[in-house]
């Protein structure tokens, strides 16, 4: 080889040889430039298409067609472009969430974010939701994984005039809520459409607040107080509401009260048994003394059915309840 024309170096390198008597040129193309932005934007793509388990140095060099060194020389080693592709995947989260703010109302617009940012992405959302250690408590889970805690409270309080522990009640509930439904679309456990999700995080909405906005005296009507008897809480109490909506005849029950047949129990006892993940059989287990109506006016009070309400679901008088509530106290506890 002779030499080369440095006026012709362009997309290709030209070099000129000379070989018995003639010229030749040899064009060699340049060598492709493997920069660390189409690294972390091909290492992205591939965790959307397979998930995380999908990223390796192998699966990333073919897509880009090149050697590992080439990805390493940039990130020094797959564990460090994991580590780029998750905070990159966080900072999308945190721009499209974010936005939600802009809708009205604020909070519910962060939820419908939250909601659609992993219905659209459900490899980074689950990516990024991983806790690699577990935390101390579910609400340290929602600060360090979920965030948006401030923007949230100040929503909240702009929004429904909640502040300080009851502003906080409603936060930690609400997203709870969110996170089970952002984690069910994501898995693909179900076809929960947006309309239909924002129509479920409204009911629990209206629920939690109708709780929370309640005077003592109100209150006590769906929510005994500590060793009141037997009944729920607060976050019984938004879960019936929000069952109610769910539920055909739970619905029907608590819209017009009536006497309750037979045959509907086992709806009753269903709906019971995936709330609050017991059964009569497991009450009777750890009370023997439980009798059928017991059983009924525990189911009830779970339910959060009022006093006047149950003794028309089981024919009769409120007194008869007040009595067998008591009865039932004194089993239980």
């Amino acid at each position: 080889m002779k030499g080369y024309d440095p006026k012709t170096l362009g997309h290709n390198y030209r070099f000129f040889y000379f070989c018995g008597g003639h010229y030749g040129t040899i064009i060699m193309a340049r060598p492709i430039s493997i920069t660390k932005d189409k690294i972390l934007a091909a290492a992205l793509d591939i965790v959307r298409k397979g998930g995380p388990d999908a990223l390796t140095a192998r699966s990333l060099s073919a897509d880009l067609g090149c050697g590992a060194n080439a990805l390493f020389s940039s990130f020094g080693s797959i564990q460090g472009i994991r580590d780029a592709v998750k905070a990159e995947a966080r900072r999308l989260y945190q721009l499209r969430v974010s936005a939600g703010f802009s809708l009205n109302p604020p909070f519910k617009g962060f939820g419908m974010a939250f909601l659609w940012f992993a219905v659209d992405e459900p490899q980074l959302f689950s990516l990024i939701m991983d806790a690699s250690t577990p935390t101390n408590s579910f609400k340290d889970y929602i600060d360090t994984f979920v965030g948006f805690k401030e923007e949230c409270l100040a929503a909240i309080g702009d929004s429904f005039g909640l502040q300080d522990s009851e502003a906080e009640q409603f936060y930690y509930q609400m997203i709870l809520i969110a996170l089970g439904l952002a984690q069910t679309c994501t898995l693909g456990g179900s076809t929960l459409s947006i309309p239909q999700a924002s129509e479920m995080l409204g009911k629990s909405a209206r629920a939690f607040l109708m709780v929370i906005r309640a005077g003592a005296d109100d209150r006590e009507k769906f929510i005994p107080i500590s060793g009141g008897g037997p009944g729920g809480n607060v976050g019984s109490y938004a879960l019936s509401q929000t069952l109610a909506g769910q539920n055909h005849l739970l619905q029907q029950l608590q819209t017009t009260p009536r006497y309750i047949q037979d045959s509907e129990w086992d709806e009753l006892e269903r709906v019971f048994r995936n709330s609050f993940n017991l059964t009569p059989q497991s009450l009777k287990a750890t009370h023997p003394g439980l009798t059928k109506g017991d059983i009924r006016i525990y189911i009830l009070s779970h339910l959060q059915f009022s006093v006047s309400d149950q003794a028309t679901l089981l024919g009769i008088s409120p007194s008869s309840v007040t009595k067998a509530r008591q009865r039932l106290k004194a089993k239980l506890y």
